[in-house]
């Protein structure tokens, strides 16, 4: 009797010591989040350790103490940095939420807990596996509680950082738009007075500045500034929390300036910034981040102002957050690529030697390091290829900007939908053109071709992707063939999946995202597979020159690269690669060329035609005349030859030029004339591999010509009335004039018949289509250019739309409407406009404009191209023959003859 008495009071006096430490270790854990002091919360951490080994695996205590312990690791790590404290962490917290049932309330505060220490170890490891957990887990939490529960608030400000991240690292934006509903719920569901409210404002003002990174509203930076402040303004001086806020609201006040101009910002910014190291203790692991910060705000003034201080400031901060950093941390590579943009401008400035090496080191570097946003590397590798090409050396920005290229893919996957992947694209800019530049400087002219092709148009390429032959693939491995034209059938209609509204936080709405990058993932998966096959090892690896050069056996392809390094026509032709200089093509020189043909098509004056017919003339001479005299093309065929053919492939800003029309064109009756028309047929193609992709073999006899006969169809859209667009009475005249050219054979859809779904019905049935009416760009979402048809305002026939369609018996596409072969300001190396899309939608042939055209010489244009079409099947002929012939009716107006041009094989 008195040895179990002795023993239930040992037991209780043992219960009670575990109790006594469990608690004191409370007490102590919220000791130091109010002081930060390190040895409190060493000590809590023993004492929870301890708890929780002594209590039972059976005992109800155990999982609160796992959470708590959870939670102390956690705060250490984010105080020391230690990866075995955030490891020990998650399994406190996943032990914690395994050991409690799930319909108990504290299981949600648990999940959350758990989705915080995984995203951090994402952030410390780079494993895209943690965020997606961590999202889960967050997302579990927030659905497990209801609305008014009091812990809910902190939930999704927890799952919102966590959202923000992933938009991060791949840049989907209906991850930022979550995010941003996530945190301002928990703000509004924060009361005024709490501290915690400071956190969840600094948390929301930097998800709102990112979307104003990505969608420019002014209103979004303003409104991440206000919560900022607000932040920094509830938080008393020294607590723990305060250089974050800081350092958040340094990061908007330096996005403003940017955007506004206004110095004030950048000076309060780098004040902000400079407090924030300040206040953060030296062996602080968050002091890197805020150094790097810093640094590039310095960088930033010094470009404003030139004070040399400040860019030696910037490089000693950019050098002591990445000195700080551990090397195989991701966070390092945006600091390492911060440091090597502040080092280059050095360079510029200075010329040192040093400065170049140390800035190519930084940045391959950063390309090099693993667990990175794709998005982060593919600018270090800019930047690489930049500053070693400023300085002259070749082959190394060569290496940068192949490294560049590479990452496309990854910077804009295909589980991206496109508005996403175009805004990831337009940071990368006129790499196709640098690049291939910097390889004619390093004596790599093939490589040029390769890395010209690969660097632009990627959009364009992942598409045909999608639509390459499998014939073999299926013959020998027909379950891969099935499974890869069924993924991209999901691939091609991802955007039909909706997105994240700013209001949607919840399963339904994140099921679309996941199923986009499930349907990605295993395309990727399907296609390393693919390649692991005999036979297959180059599946849809990008085209080396050899492959490329092969779309030159009809005449020569004239790739023109313009750039700040050089600018170069690369002139495939069956001889091989050879590369002529453009002095006079300078970056500046065509962009002040675009500007003045915007500018006169927007004149209705007689100027226009003077300001065109100096375009033309200036297009020949630093670009066409020198190209077609190494080519050898130097006047018109004799005695009734063939018209030589050739292809323009530009880029950039030369995109919205008529070279096709490049010319003196008083000097066309001379024996060599100083004209593209007088000495060769000229088509266009967008890239290489789209030439290629329109001269497939064809299901149809005739080759490249193109012919009605053998029961083929024409589907021909008129619109002589659009609602809020003007008459255009000649658009049934174009339409009547094919119904009787080609009798029996149009299928006619005209005004209220003419809609969207009818339109794309009816394509699929026929082998010519012809469109009359009018065409919009979009110049800032090209993707939305559209066709307008009789419901355009409610349902548009846009860009994408028709560049998902796959027409295998499609031959020729009309297009006589508005600028339907003008791209749009940004993204102009992805040549996104209505006439690539046609082309991309099957069509071998594509006549489109450059710009708006009147309603009567569409008429016209159209008639004596299909005079020419129906007795010679030749398309690019039949619009050469007619641009010549109304040249001579209207010489004086380029505006006229030189709008029709023709793309494709």
């Amino acid at each position: 009797m008195r040895e179990r008495l002795l023993g239930q009071v040992r037991s209780r006096l043992e219960t009670f010591a575990v109790d006594w430490k469990a608690g004191r270790a409370v007490y102590l854990l919220g000791k130091t989040m109010l002081t930060g002091n390190p040895s409190t919360l060493n000590e809590a951490i023993d004492l929870l350790r301890q708890a929780v080994d002594a209590t039972p695996v059976d005992c109800p205590d155990r999982a609160g103490r796992l959470s708590n312990l959870g939670a102390a690791l956690s705060l250490r790590y984010e105080r020391d940095g230690r990866p075995a404290d955030l490891n020990d962490a998650i399994g406190a917290v996943q032990a914690a939420v395994d050991a409690t049932p799930v319909d108990q309330p504290v299981r949600a505060v648990d999940l959350s807990n758990l989705g915080n220490v995984l995203r951090a170890r994402f952030e410390q490891v780079g494993r895209l596996a943690d965020l997606e957990a961590a999202i889960a887990a967050g997302q579990a939490a927030v659905d497990t509680v209801p609305v008014d529960h009091p812990g809910r608030a902190g939930m999704l400000s927890n799952l919102g950082n966590a959202l923000n991240r992933r938009f991060g690292w791949g840049g989907e934006l209906a991850d930022l738009e979550a995010a941003i509903a996530a945190g301002q719920a928990a703000v509004d569901a924060t009361p005024v007075d709490q501290p915690v409210r400071a956190g969840r404002l600094s948390n929301l003002g930097d998800a709102l500045r990112v979307r104003f990174e990505r969608l420019g509203e002014l209103a979004d930076l303003e409104a991440a500034i206000a919560a900022g402040q607000a932040a920094v303004d509830a938080t008393p001086v020294g607590h723990p929390d305060q250089a974050v806020y800081l350092s958040n609201l340094g990061n908007a006040l330096h996005l403003r300036f940017e955007r506004i101009g206004e110095l004030a910002d950048l000076d309060a910014a780098i004040v902000a910034g400079q407090a924030a190291v300040d206040a953060t203790p030296v062996d602080h692991p968050d002091r890197a981040a805020m150094l790097s910060n810093l640094g590039g705000a310095l960088h930033v003034r010094f470009e404003r102002v030139g004070e040399l201080a400040d860019l030696d400031a910037a490089i000693v901060a950019g050098q002591a957050a990445v000195d700080a950093t551990p090397v195989d941390y991701p966070a390092r590579a945006a600091m390492l690529a911060n440091l090597g943009n502040a080092l280059g401008s050095r360079f510029d400035r200075d010329g040192e030697p040093a400065d170049l090496d140390a800035a190519i080191s930084d940045y391959r570097a950063a390309v090099g390091m693993g667990g990175v946003a794709p998005r982060v590397r593919a600018g270090a590798a800019h930047g690489w290829g930049l500053v070693a090409a400023r300085g002259g050396r070749w082959l190394e920005a060569v290496a940068g900007y192949a490294a560049a290229t590479e990452l496309l893919g990854q910077v804009a996957p295909r589980s991206l939908k496109r508005g996403d992947q175009e805004h990831l694209l337009a940071e990368l800019g006129n790499l196709g053109a640098d690049a291939a530049a910097c390889c004619v400087r390093a004596g790599l002219i093939g490589r040029a071709v390769e890395l010209f092709e690969q660097g632009r148009g990627v959009l364009l390429g992942q598409a045909l992707d999608t639509r390459t032959d499998v014939t073999a693939l299926a013959e020998q491995h027909p379950d891969l063939a099935a499974s890869f034209i069924g993924l991209c059938t999901a691939l091609d209609q991802a955007d039909d999946l909706p997105g994240l509204t700013q209001s949607q936080v919840g399963e339904d709405a994140a099921a679309t995202g996941a199923e986009r990058r499930a349907a990605g993932a295993a395309f990727d998966d399907l296609i390393a597979r693919i390649r692991g096959l005999a036979g297959f090892e180059g599946f849809l690896h990008p085209p080396p020159v050899t492959e490329l050069l092969a779309t030159a056996t009809d005449g020569p392809v004239v790739v023109v690269a313009v750039s700040e390094f050089g600018s170069y026509a690369l002139l495939l032709t069956g001889g091989g690669v050879e590369a002529v200089p453009l002095a006079g093509l300078t970056p500046q020189a065509v962009h002040d060329q675009v500007i003045a043909l915007l500018g006169a098509l927007d004149d209705t004056t007689p100027a226009l035609q003077g300001r065109l017919g100096e375009i033309v003339g200036w297009l020949w001479d630093v670009l066409a005349g020198p190209v077609l005299d190494r080519l050898d093309v130097v006047g018109p065929p004799r005695d009734g030859g063939r018209w030589p053919r050739l292809w323009w492939c530009t880029s950039g800003l030369l995109s919205f030029l008529p070279v096709h029309a490049a010319g003196h064109h008083h000097t066309r009756f001379d024996p060599s004339p100083a004209t593209v028309l007088d000495r060769a047929i000229a088509s266009y193609t967008p890239t290489i591999r789209a030439l290629a992709h329109a001269r497939r073999a064809s299901p149809l006899p005739g080759g490249s010509r193109v012919s009605l006969q053998d029961d083929g169809r024409l589907v021909a859209v008129a619109m002589p009335h659009t609602p809020d667009a003007a008459d255009l009475p000649g658009a049934q005249v174009e339409t009547a004039s094919l119904q009787a050219r080609f009798s029996g054979q149009v299928d006619l859809l005209t005004g209220p018949q003419a809609t969207r779904q009818a339109v794309l019905g009816r394509l699929p049935t026929a082998r010519w289509a012809h469109f009359a009416c009018h065409g919009t760009v979009n110049l800032a979402d090209p993707s939305a250019s559209q066709l307008l048809l009789a419901d355009h305002q409610t349902r548009p026939l846009t860009v994408l739309d028709v560049a998902r369609l796959r027409l295998r018996d499609a031959e020729l596409a009309f297009l006589s409407a508005c600028e339907t072969a003008r791209p749009g300001r940004r993204l102009t190396d992805e040549a996104i406009h209505l006439a690539s899309a046609f082309q991309l939608a099957g069509y071998r042939h594509v006549i489109a404009t450059l710009w708006p055209i009147s309603d009567r010489h569409a008429v016209d244009i159209a008639n004596d191209i299909y005079t020419t079409l129906a007795t010679t099947g030749d398309a690019a002929a039949a619009v050469h023959t007619a641009t010549r012939q109304l040249r001579g009716l209207w010489a004086r107006h380029p505006s006229v003859w030189a709008s029709h041009i023709h793309v494709g094989m």
